[in-house]
């Protein structure tokens, strides 16, 4: 089926237009392309990604700017050339374009996109929102920390990608320490399998005592911006540990690093971005991410601590960066 729109048919959007400039706008809904499909949202995660795009610009797409790139719907119209697609087919998206109405997403993987996810009909909106960092963080656990069974990892922050990665480390034996100002969160991190929770004043000597007797971390994820985190981080590692950058550093990309620290105890640094930056992607980890996320036995939604319309999607992603709650999932038809 190829289906289009027409001149009358409209769709809100909400459009980045500069720095800390959002506007909820009426736009006409796209024609579908040639091998593309249009869906109708459902919901789209509010991402720090999308704060940190709101707060310091846009470095990969041109305003006006949709940055919702974690979203679920039905499709709504099939490009030409199209197959194995039909109209109300659920689905998972990951391109931008998600804090809107309707939104378009090619059939066949592209550079920063797996490609639309099939999804089950029953599976509820504030699990099936976190395919995607969920994806992401298996990455960051499987193939940037190479964590395995036995081994001692070190998560700093237990935000919503730093809980997820603690959820996984500890399903597959890993002992998990996790680094956590609030104690809020440092009760969540319990409740996601953590080993063992501390404050960040004074984590490394917790550190020490705790993986002493293992020579210190196999791996530290730094899941916050923070360049200063670095260097402690290369400090708690044991001999051949692994230190992964998961978060950007925005406006200040800057570490000062000890290499003899890096050299003679052989410590590596390396960087855990989306499914793994392009030509490198594990597409596989998407379709994983929903076998766990179908498990309703693990406690993913509750990372989901409010819901947000087109009033407020922008006071939601202001919100993002003060650590009030933990996620927001923006739904089009929230009032």
């Amino acid at each position: 089926m190829t289906a289009t729109s027409s001149p009358q048919q409209k769709m809100r959007v909400a459009r980045l237009h500069g720095i800390r400039d959002m506007r909820v706008e009426e736009i006409p809904v796209p024609v579908t392309p040639a091998g593309q499909l249009l869906v109708k949202v459902e919901a789209c995660g509010v991402c720090a990604t999308d704060s940190r795009k709101y707060e310091i610009g846009v470095n990969d797409g041109e305003y006006p700017f949709n940055p919702g790139h974690e979203w679920l719907g039905r499709v709504a119209a099939v490009g030409e050339g199209v197959s194995g697609w039909k109209v109300g087919d659920r689905l998972y998206g990951d391109v931008y374009g998600g804090y809107a109405d309707y939104a378009l997403i090619p059939v066949d993987p592209i550079a920063w996109s797996r490609g639309p996810l099939r999804l089950p009909d029953d599976l509820p909106l504030e699990r099936a929102i976190l395919i995607e960092p969920l994806a992401d963080c298996l990455h960051a656990v499987h193939d940037q920390a190479r964590l395995k069974s036995g081994d001692y990892a070190i998560i700093i922050a237990a935000g919503v990608m730093g809980l997820k990665m603690v959820a996984e480390a500890a399903r597959i034996g890993v002992h998990v320490m996790v680094v956590e100002p609030l104690e809020a969160r440092r009760k969540l991190a319990r409740e996601f399998g953590a080993e063992q929770v501390v404050p960040a004043e004074g984590w490394q000597e917790a550190a020490k005592a705790w993986a002493g007797g293992h020579k210190g971390a196999d791996a530290v994820i730094l899941t916050i911006g923070d360049p200063d985190m670095v260097m402690p981080c290369v400090k708690a590692c044991r001999p051949g540990g692994r230190v992964v950058l998961f978060a950007g550093f925005g406006n200040r990309p800057e570490a000062t690093i000890n290499v003899n620290d890096l050299h003679y105890r052989e410590i590596a640094i390396v960087g855990s971005e989306w499914i793994g930056t392009p030509p490198n992607q594990c597409r596989n980890r998407y379709d994983q991410a929903l076998e766990l996320l179908s498990d309703l036995k693990l406690p993913f939604q509750s990372l989901i601590t409010s819901r947000c319309g087109f009033a407020d999607v922008e006071a939601a992603i202001v919100r993002r960066q003060s650590f009030a709650g933990l996620k927001s999932m923006f739904v089009p038809e929230s009032h």
